[in-house]
């Protein structure tokens, strides 16, 4: 790592030709991968990232580049080629601050730091998970288990004079399946991810009931009927099916949508765009969750972001530039993959407040539809799709029948008025990667119990 003094000089650099903003993103990451298939130990591969992110920025106009070369002189020629791609013609040359150095507390904390256990102890955890798998009493044709440990650590300083840094461990399970039934079988995949060190393994019943639960589902999807066509209510569980949010109305709201004329929440602050029961809410603070951490990627302090408030459109998400163009703040929500990319405004843990209604009459209440109670992927955009891949068909206000898995289609801005119950209990889930211009970033969505008044729903496509 290159001195504060050092740091400076790059920064000025960059400064000398007239941009108005310089940051340096520093990252130093650690990941470790051992491949388990079919119970035997395949591979181990460790892998360390290093580089550095040069960002200029000239009112709404951005260059970005990056080098894994940290030397003071590789440094200053970077910033040398970057800033003649951003020429003020003016004379007003910004002048980088002095730094001061801010330390923002990670709400996730770490006991046991991965680079601490050695790998025996890792490979037993990738068996056990397998083992769990085989005892499951599910006939599995095939099963591999990924384990992951992370440890990033990154430094940001800019020309505002900021100078911050954050550490970020997660450990992931990847399991992977394939189930048979009969003639027929069934490839899924999960994973078992959680943001802290090797303590998230110190409970063996954790991560085995989870792998064993994970393949029962599986099978349970193979024996499922196909669901009836039409127009009817669905209600979604708690927990993970917040996907549905993340891919309905959290994608149109990053500065990156909006600024880009991308989205149907253009110029609809203050105005209502979902049913009263709705308050959707974006926090990168929340202890214990994927998409926490102490600082965006820009060096802003995660915080609390109330984006819709009883239906009522209250803001976007934002990063720096993201912010300039649509002249509002930063919202602790410029991030990245990795040193490779430029920040862009993106999700962190993204969820559905809790409301006032009762669980069981949302489903008592409904003569036939829909009750999802998982969801896989999705896409996000004006029209919007997720994937059911647990779901039930109620008929007289019970759950009658296991459905195959298929996929809702819907219009967020049209869609998000149809709620008419929200729960009262809110439930997380363990989160996932979220891809999008600034590669792939960890998240988490949930929600509470919730019923929308009707969708439309197709057959069974997704086995």
């Amino acid at each position: 790592m290159i001195t504060e003094a050092q740091m400076c000089a790059v920064l000025n650099e960059a400064l000398a030709t007239g941009s108005d903003f310089a940051e340096l993103y520093f990252e130093e990451k650690d990941e470790l991968n051992i491949k388990c298939a079919n119970g035997s130990i395949r591979n181990i591969t460790t892998t360390r990232i290093s580089g550095v992110g040069v960002y200029l920025l000239l009112g709404s106009k951005s260059v970005y580049g990056h080098t894994n070369d940290l030397s003071f002189h590789n440094l200053i020629a970077v910033a040398q080629q970057l800033a003649q791609l951003l020429k003020n013609q003016g004379n007003n040359q910004a002048k980088v601050h002095d730094f001061t150095q801010k330390r923002y507390q990670n709400p996730n904390r770490v006991e046991i730091f991965p680079a601490s256990v050695n790998n025996l102890a890792k490979i037993k955890v990738a068996k056990e998970a397998y083992r769990a798998i085989q005892d499951s009493g599910i006939k599995v044709k095939q099963a591999n288990v990924d384990y992951f440990d992370t440890d990033q650590r990154v430094t940001i300083c800019n020309s505002n004079g900021l100078l911050t840094e954050d550490r970020r461990v997660t450990s992931r399970l990847r399991l992977q399946a394939t189930v048979q039934d009969g003639q027929q079988s069934l490839f899924d995949w999960k994973d078992y991810v959680l943001p802290h060190g090797f303590e998230t393994f110190r409970l063996t019943a954790n991560y085995t009931d989870f792998a064993k639960q994970f393949v029962k589902n599986i099978l349970k999807r193979l024996r499922a009927k196909s669901a009836p066509t039409g127009v009817f209510p669905v209600v979604f569980e708690s927990g993970s099916c917040g996907t549905f949010w993340h891919e309905a109305c959290g994608h149109q709201l990053e500065s990156t949508a909006i600024a880009g004329q991308r989205s149907d929440f253009v110029d609809l602050i203050g105005k209502k765009v979902a049913s009263d029961k709705v308050t959707i809410i974006d926090d990168g603070t929340i202890p214990g969750l994927y998409g926490s951490a102490a600082i965006d990627d820009e060096g802003h302090p995660t915080q609390k972001n109330i984006l819709i408030e009883n239906g009522i459109l209250t803001g976007y998400l934002c990063d720096r530039l993201g912010g300039r163009r649509l002249g509002l703040p930063s919202t602790g929500s410029g991030r990245r993959q990795s040193y490779t990319y430029a920040p862009v405004a993106r999700m962190t843990n993204t969820y559905l407040a809790a409301g006032t209604d009762d669980d069981d009459e949302m489903i008592k209440s409904v003569d036939e539809g829909l009750y999802v109670k998982g969801m896989g992927g999705g896409t996000g955009g004006r029209e919007f799709s997720v994937e059911v891949i647990d779901g039930y068909w109620i008929k007289n206000g019970q759950i009658d029948y296991q459905i195959k898995g298929l996929t809702l289609n819907a219009r967020g801005i049209d869609i998000m008025k149809k709620v008419d119950r929200v729960g009262k209990r809110l439930e997380t889930e363990y989160g996932g990667f979220c891809g999008a211009a600034s590669g792939l970033c960890p998240v988490t969505s949930f929600q509470p119990r919730m019923r929308v008044t009707e969708m439309a729903i197709g057959g069974g496509s997704h086995g």
